[in-house]
């Protein structure tokens, strides 16, 4: 038998495969045995059988410190970093099982705490309630991604969703159907940076950045709108508002609608407070709050009250039925029946139960009830400081006092009236705060001393005129005497 001489490459072989390369040499040396050996084989190749008596080259070759590999390796164990090992197809790694790790195809369950560093692209949602749409570009050629939570929609019930073409857009969660009566409730997103917080069926779509926070059926279609809450509310004007309630509508550019029910703010920067069935219809319209209240002048006001209506420029109408049609007017009206102006910047007031004006905490002036005049507070409790007035010197005084007829400045010449300048009245008698102006208590008060002053004068009079006629009755008398004597 011819012999074969094995060269030994000591270091050649890499661990992982010496147990690979023992097994076929032990076997090469066995078959050696049992019959005689052909052919020499190529160098650095290991010889392999290709017949009972031919030595042919396998598929392991050796080249300077690296061992090539032509097919595939059986082994149980491998050691080593694997530094630049690829397509490796193991069932298990660091003696984790598969399931430890992510697979395509299959179920991934992750019983530990993951951290993922860089980006992660999701298609399809995560437990059919949280999509991320990530790398988007618009029409505008605006970048981001969206963010789509709640319901992720059935084979019945469409889920949530945003529309094709929309970046940045964002839905919290809500949204869902009913299967009594087969009902969809998805929550939308048409804007681009358009958000909806939750609740169900609700929309923030037309203009960019509408934000419908939650509740349900509102739509929030006007640019940078939104709507807080509460049912079937529409801001569709440009920044327009509603903080909640139902079936309000802000249809104006900056609109607002705070609550209450089927409100509507059509003006540009209109304002409802709250309440049910109010209209602020022009620019900076303003309805406080109440029931059936309408703003329909620019920069009208209605605070609140029941039916009133502020039709003119800067307008006002307060109470229950007060109507305020002219520029300017201010008009209040009680519960009892309508109280209107008759021109611009008018005051109207209608308080049935009478008027009283307080200056002070004891002090003031009061219209009663079903009266056309003014009563001033003269209760002898409320005064102090008493004075007996000398009235025949205010009798000289007031006879000295300059009386004119003229007319305010304000009002037409035509229009006359009848007293003294405030001046010349304090410079006589010293009353009032200041001298412009003439109190109607102290007027009256010199009118009823004069009349005092001149009833003494006349009292006076009479009774010297009494004393003259009994004397002249007394003269004519003895003259009656002394002519019959004669």
């Amino acid at each position: 038998m011819k012999k074969t001489h094995l060269r030994k490459n000591h270091g050649l072989l890499t661990p992982v495969l010496a147990s690979f390369a023992v097994t076929m040499i032990l076997g090469w040396v066995v078959a050696a045995q049992a019959q005689a050996v052909k052919g020499t084989g190529t160098p650095n190749f290991i010889p392999v059988w290709t017949s009972s008596s031919t030595i042919g080259n396998s598929l392991m070759q050796q080249s300077g410190t690296n061992v090539n590999v032509g097919g595939g390796i059986v082994a149980n164990t491998l050691s080593g970093n694997g530094a630049g090992v690829t397509n490796v197809n193991a069932a298990t790694l660091g003696g984790l099982p598969s399931g430890a790790f992510a697979q395509l195809g299959a179920p991934n369950t992750f019983t530990m705490s993951q951290t993922i560093n860089g980006n992660l692209t999701l298609s399809g949602s995560i437990n059919n309630s949280l999509t991320l749409q990530g790398n988007l570009t618009d029409s505008n050629l605006d970048q981001s991604a969206n963010v789509i939570g709640g319901f992720g929609g059935n084979n019945t019930f469409p889920g949530n969703s945003v529309a094709s073409g929309v970046v940045g857009a964002t839905i919290a969660g809500g949204g869902g159907g009913l299967l009594v009566g087969n009902f969809a409730y998805p929550n939308v997103v048409t804007g681009t940076w358009g958000t909806v917080g939750g609740g169900a069926n609700n929309q923030a779509g037309g203009g960019n950045s509408s934000t419908v926070s939650g509740g349900f059926q509102n739509i929030a279609s006007g640019s940078v709108a939104t709507i807080g809450g509460g049912n079937q509310n529409t801001a569709s004007g440009g920044d327009a508002t509603i903080g909640g309630g139902g079936e309000n509508t802000a249809s104006g550019d900056g609109a607002t609608i705070a609550g209450g029910g089927i409100n509507t703010a059509s003006g540009l920067s209109a304002t409802v407070g709250g309440g049910n069935g109010n209209t602020a219809s022009l620019e900076a319209a303003t309805v406080g709050g109440g029931e059936h209240n309408s703003a329909t002048g620019m920069f009208a006001t209605v605070p609140g009250g029941n039916t009133n209506t502020a039709s003119g420029q800067g307008s006002f109408a307060a109470g229950t039925l007060a109507t305020a049609s002219n520029q300017g007017s201010f008009v209040w009206s009680d519960t009892t029946t309508i109280a209107f102006d008759t021109a611009p910047n008018q005051f109207v007031a209608r308080a049935s139960g009478g008027f009283t004006f307080w200056t002070g905490a004891s002090t003031g002036a009061t219209l009663l009830s079903g009266s056309g005049s003014w009563s001033s507070l003269s209760d002898r409790n409320a005064k102090s400081n008493l004075s007996l007035v000398d009235g025949q010197a205010l009798l000289v005084r007031l006879a000295a006092l300059p009386i004119a007829t003229w007319n305010y400045k304000e009002q037409p010449e035509s229009t006359r009236h009848l007293g003294p300048m405030a001046q010349d009245f304090h410079e006589a008698f010293g009353l009032g705060e200041d001298d412009r102006y003439i109190s109607t208590v102290d007027a009256e008060g010199v009118a009823l001393a004069a009349i005092q002053a001149l009833y003494q004068l006349s009292q006076e009079k009479d009774r010297k005129i009494a004393q003259l006629t009994r004397e002249v009755k007394e003269l004519q008398t003895k003259m009656a005497r002394l002519a019959g004597e004669q």
